[in-house]
């Protein structure tokens, strides 16, 4: 196949993947406008892009204060790791036209639209001296493509993790160039520039992308230790130092605030993504069950498993031929990826890593290998006819084609940007009977409650359409210590609400200042209708109680003043006591303007101090100073 054919193959593929991806939304319009997708964790990337503009666009700051959840949190630390670049890319070019809301999810799509070709040219990188690589880029074009559709990285998509498979893909072309700057001897401009600007994008992309990347290079660097160039070491030294050097604005305050993970906890209480049976391997190949998947035939399993025996098949022959270190590169990914995605949670560190999400890049490691095998099977069929490789590939496209069916066809993994009626009954019912002077109580549901606001997160959304703080949310499970002030599918600050006597209910209530409950879980509303005269149900829509909370309300626990609290400003004014106790959480390198101490306080169990201000004058705004200007 001539490179002109091989570009053809790819930009065919590229095109119908292209069309595909842009169907997924619905309505289409919603591709192209300013509305966000609501379904799953995009609810969750439109909160944090949200309060990162905020932050931009009032401090030059990339996080800051947030007092619209938890009564007061460090917002855009080590909450939103996985969408670093998404969200930095959305703010610098909305600076030129359109929203951040806009070129987020602009440039989510054209990621993943250009999924084709990153790995034809990661595969076109391992072949460069090879008579058939363009057959092998373009097959691995295609296979890669079709591997998107059928497996995880098309849930993915819908559930909102665009970081990690993109990262995935990405990974594996950086250690295609990294190869190809070790073994050619004289690369051209353009390999050296891909290196550098994939070495820089990986990491805000998703932080575990090193999982994915060090293997093979470390493998790569081992057998070649006394044949490596100089240049590939300056390469690998200059990459690093500007990949930390570009990102250190986003990485320093995430390694500041890294107290703050309590990913393993939410690990613990949702195991999506780990399993600790040391059997999960086999199970996941060849059983039916089906490991963190929307989807319930395992029809999945039948492509993967043609990948799986190619894969390593192709590797294998890579060993044996005198590209014998590029299959030692993919066999030390493949090793260690394995080790990773299916034993990973045995290890106690690796756990919260989530784990089984690195059969992604495992796939794609075999798909090199997989690709390899095919184009070996098609050169010398004549000569060495075999029936594996053509068998393996017709029993992967059928399941495939089935697959694929009966995943779309049902429409229940398209993305929305519109709420029906029902919920937006809620949202209104908020703007219009809750006291703008308290916080919402609000019940979040997630896969534990078979997400009560109709597949979305309605908390990560409220503030910006109802402009109150809430008590719960952005998510149901969220990954900062600060989100024990939180309320989801029957826990209440992270109790059972049976378990709380009605002293510690009305403090709870008291101490967060809510002034209204939204709630929808038998035991939740049982107990706060279980104290008489504590909540008064206005409204029901659905299973989701509308409720009021009758008890005086007021943003002081001691003294007395006026707040108004916007991102990064908690802006009091008439304040009146020696010693002010805010209903607001306190954070390191919280500042008041003028000066005024500010001492933190604990306050009943919640594990978060709250802010306490020593002879304030009248008027105070406290805030991060978190300029990078």
């Amino acid at each position: 196949m001539t490179d002109k054919r091989a570009i053809i193959v790819v930009a065919s593929i590229f095109v119908l993947h292209a069309l595909g991806l842009a169907f997924l939304f619905s309505p289409l319009a919603g591709l192209f406008d300013d509305q966000p997708i609501i379904d799953q964790d995009w609810g969750l990337h439109f909160h944090h892009l949200r309060s990162l503009e905020a932050f931009w666009r009032q401090d030059k700051a990339l996080w800051g204060y947030n007092p619209f959840f938890m009564a007061g949190y460090p917002s855009n630390t080590i909450q939103d790791l996985s969408i670093k670049f998404f969200e930095l890319l959305s703010l610098a070019l909305s600076a030129v036209v359109l929203s951040p809301i806009h070129w987020f999810k602009i440039s989510a799509f054209l990621a993943m639209a250009g999924v084709p070709w990153i790995l034809y040219f990661a595969a076109d990188n391992f072949f460069f001296d090879d008579d058939a690589k363009n057959f092998t880029a373009a097959a691995t074009s295609l296979l890669g493509t079709i591997y998107w559709w059928n497996s995880l990285p098309r849930e993915m998509f819908f559930y909102g993790m665009i970081g990690f498979p993109l990262a995935s893909c990405l990974s594996l072309w950086g250690i295609s160039l990294f190869y190809r700057i070790a073994k050619q001897p004289q690369p051209s401009a353009s390999v050296y520039i891909a290196w550098f600007i994939v070495i820089v994008t990986i990491l805000p992309l998703h932080v575990q992308s090193l999982v994915t990347v060090l293997p093979p290079v470390i493998g790569l660097i081992l057998i070649q230790m006394r044949e490596l160039p100089l240049r590939a070491w300056i390469c690998i030294s200059a990459a690093t130092a500007l990949s930390l050097a570009v990102n250190s604005v986003w990485l320093i305050p995430a390694i500041n605030h890294r107290a703050d993970d309590i990913s393993m906890e939410l690990t613990e209480q949702l195991r999506l993504f780990v399993s600790a049976d040391p059997l999960t391997f086999l199970k996941d190949y060849f059983t039916p069950k089906n490991y963190w998947s929307f989807r319930q035939s395992p029809l999945e399993k039948g492509f993967r498993l043609m990948l799986l025996v190619l894969g390593t098949l192709g590797t294998w022959k890579l060993i044996r031929s005198d590209k014998r270190q590029l299959g030692i590169m993919l066999a030390s990914a493949l090793a260690a990826l394995v080790l990773v995605a299916y034993f990973g949670a045995l290890v106690v560190f690796m756990k919260a890593w989530q784990p089984l999400r690195f059969k992604v890049p495992f796939d794609l490691f075999l798909l090199i290998g997989a690709a390899y095998g095919v184009s070996e099977w098609l050169t010398s069929r004549r000569t060495a006819p075999s029936w594996l490789a053509p068998v393996l590939l017709s029993c992967g496209l059928v399941t495939f084609l089935f697959n694929l069916i009966q995943t779309e066809s049902t429409g229940r993994l398209q993305l929305r940007s519109r709420l029906i009626p029902e919920i937006s009954a809620i949202v209104d019912w908020i703007k219009r009977e809750t006291p703008a002077g308290a916080r919402l109580l609000f019940e979040e549901s997630g896969d534990e409650s078979g997400f009560a606001y109709d597949r979305t997160y309605l908390s990560a959304f409220l503030p910006y359409l109802t402009e109150r703080q809430l008590i719960g949310g952005p998510i149901n499970l969220y990954n900062d210590r600060h989100h024990f002030a939180e309320f989801h599918s029957g826990k209440m600050f992270k109790k059972d609400p049976q378990l709380l006597s009605d002293e510690e209910l009305r403090n709870y209530l008291r101490l967060y200042n809510i002034g209204a409950v939204i709630a929808f879980y038998p035991a939740s509303l049982q107990r706060l209708q279980s104290i008489p005269g504590l909540v008064t149900v206005d409204a029901r829509i659905g299973p989701i109680h509308l409720m009021k909370v009758n008890q005086p309300l007021s943003w002081f626990m001691q003294g007395e003043g006026t707040v108004k609290a916007g991102f990064n400003r908690l802006e009091l004014s008439d304040l009146k006591g020696d010693e002010i106790i805010l209903k607001y959480q306190w954070i390191e390198g919280l500042t008041a303007f003028p000066p005024t101490t500010i001492e933190p306080v604990k306050i009943a169990d919640d594990p978060i101090p709250f802010i306490k201000l020593i002879n304030p004058p009248l008027a105070v705004s406290l805030r991060v100073a978190a300029s990078l200007f």
